[in-house]
């Protein structure tokens, strides 16, 4: 195996972690959260990619992380982070293991096309918590549970199930 590489759509984390947060909180806590990606490579090996929206910017910019191999990127210009996150999918050699972390269901569809390994916000949040239990959540990430029953609460289910069971 070449590597692994994992991608992780900030401001999507960022929301998830800190739902309420204003704009300029959830840009302090960018290095946070690099911060803590950082410690998790240095765990895990790999790389990793950690993409933000830069709205009103005219270009895209990337810069890594020194002393670790994180690249924190900015999409601007005609990209947007789900973009180059799609791009950087494409670009890995089928002996790289891509995990990619994200809410947004787009981003998962591309991911899922892909084959490459997925994980929610809140997943990675609870890795997060845990660094030393990153190799083991990263290695387990294979899919984003895709039946109505992960979705959905458990009252609720049990009304679609009676609703089933008697139209």
């Amino acid at each position: 195996m070449n590597g692994a590489l994992l991608i992780v759509d900030g401001y999507n984390v960022l929301h998830a972690l800190f739902p309420g947060a204003s704009k300029d909180e959830l840009f302090a806590r960018r290095d946070w959260l690099s911060e803590r990606i950082a410690s998790v490579i240095a765990l895990r090996g790999g790389s990793a990619m950690l993409v933000f929206d830069a709205h009103n910017a005219e270009t895209t910019h990337c810069r890594p992380l020194k002393g670790v191999p994180l690249e924190v990127c900015f999409a601007g210009g005609r990209f947007t982070a789900d973009t180059l996150i799609a791009r950087r999918i494409a670009e890995q050699p089928a002996d790289v293991a891509v995990t990619v972390v994200s809410g947004d269901q787009e981003v998962q569809r591309t991911a899922a096309r892909a084959g490459v390994s997925r994980m929610t916000p809140r997943e990675f949040a609870a890795m997060l918590e845990q660094p030393t239990k990153a190799v083991d959540s990263l290695a387990e990430a294979s899919r984003i549970p895709s039946r109505l029953e992960d979705k959905v609460d458990v009252e609720t289910l049990r009304k679609l199930e009676a609703l089933r069971r008697n139209p």
